[in-house]
């Protein structure tokens, strides 16, 4: 015969996991939402081997491509205010990148043929200031090279 002890323990534990996945679906769901009115948009696009950044306000794309041997940028940054409330729409033109901003806790993977979407507050700071921006998804010979800068305007 079943014990009342052990019907005890087993609701007592499925109502805990019932718990726990509707406070975990509630907050997954928050935690992808996207901002209803973002402070800027920007496209970023993986390419073998550089990023580019296409601003849709002003019909802008800025190309990046970094030399490791002086570890120098060229072509551009990626630009947005101190504050501001920044949508990424990440894609990629050739095989699968991962867009990395390792000091904001952005990560979001850059594949052909799809979009992703993500949203992220950048730091209030001094204009100026940078934040390093690399693909973390190896991609090929100068995976190393795929650098860029988050550039405070």
């Amino acid at each position: 015969m079943v014990e009342k002890l052990e019907v005890f323990w087993t609701l007592a534990v499925v109502a805990l996991l019932a718990g726990v996945a509707g406070y975990s679906t509630i907050l997954l769901y928050h935690l992808d939402a996207l901002p209803s009115d973002p402070t800027e948009y920007v496209e970023v696009i993986g390419h073998q081997w550089y990023w580019e950044f296409c601003y849709p306000a002003n019909n802008t794309c800025f190309n990046t491509s970094y030399d490791a041997a002086n570890g120098s940028l060229s072509g551009g940054y990626f630009w947005a205010p101190p504050g501001a409330v920044v949508q990424i729409n990440v894609t990629s033109a050739d095989v699968v990148h991962s867009f990395n901003i390792p000091a904001l806790g952005v990560r979001i993977d850059a594949i052909p043929g799809r979009m992703n979407h993500f949203a992220f507050s950048v730091p209030n700071g001094t204009p100026g200031t940078l934040y390093l921006i690399q693909c973390t998804e190896f991609c090929g010979e100068f995976h190393g090279t795929m650098r860029s800068y988050l550039k405070l305007t």
